[in-house]
């Protein structure tokens, strides 16, 4: 039995798919597989130029820069001494604590300080006013009023006064009431000037010579005619 005949042109197409056959097997099995391996080497290549170049670029330190310190103005020294002055000069602060009274609407009965502790400045005057409840109330914030800080600045009308402690007692008319007020007032840098005056006042140690002379207590020596004395 014959098989099929095949004509001229079907035998060039057959044998014209049979080479395109052969050209993509080998194209999968031998051109692509070395393609992808020449591809990662050329990678590893570039990366190993950069590493090469970062290795040989120069380190530069960054200087380690100090925190800024806070700027202090003028003024606030200004308001600093006023708040808390240098010297305790007691006049003046009776002179403000009778005008904040005053103007609080409240009646001074007597202000009696003590003086001034030398070791940390700190002066305690005791306040005796007499008025009704709002009016005594409004001298309570008007003397921690004085000096205070708002919006991160300070604001110092005043001296500093600390109110330690507050009594109230019946004024026997009325509303009015009695308040006996204890409060503190403060002098800047008495600490450091009383430990400057203590270390001024304390003299200095005595340097001299010794002469080999022994004094002998309770009794007298007079040297005899017949003593002699070396050259």
């Amino acid at each position: 039995m014959r098989g099929p005949r095949f004509t001229r042109n079907t035998a060039i197409a057959l044998i014209v798919a049979g080479d395109l056959l052969l050209l993509v097997c080998g194209w999968f099995l031998l051109v692509s597989p070395e393609r992808s391996k020449a591809q990662s080497i050329a990678q590893a290549a570039q990366a190993t130029e950069v590493q090469i170049v970062q290795a040989k670029t120069p380190v530069t330190v960054t200087p380690v820069t100090q925190p800024k310190q806070p700027e202090i103005r003028t003024a606030y020294l200004y308001k600093l001494s006023k708040a808390m002055p240098t010297t305790a000069d007691m006049p003046n602060v009776l002179l403000e604590l009778s005008q904040v009274v005053r103007a609080s609407g409240v009646q001074l009965s007597s202000i009696s300080p003590t003086p001034t502790d030398p070791a940390t400045g700190v002066t305690a005057i005791s306040l005796s006013v007499s008025g009704d409840f709002y009016s005594l109330t409004d001298l309570l914030y008007r003397l921690r009023s004085l000096v205070a800080v708002r919006n991160g600045a300070l604001d110092v009308t005043g001296h500093l006064f600390a109110v330690k402690t507050v009594g109230f007692t019946p004024a026997g008319k009325g509303t009015d009431l009695t308040a006996n007020i204890q409060l503190n007032t403060f002098t800047f840098g008495a600490a450091a000037q009383a430990a400057s005056a203590a270390a001024a006042a304390v003299p200095a140690p005595a340097t001299g010579t010794t002469t080999g002379a022994t004094t002998t207590t309770g009794a007298t020596t007079t040297p005899s005619a017949d003593a002699t004395i070396a050259p």
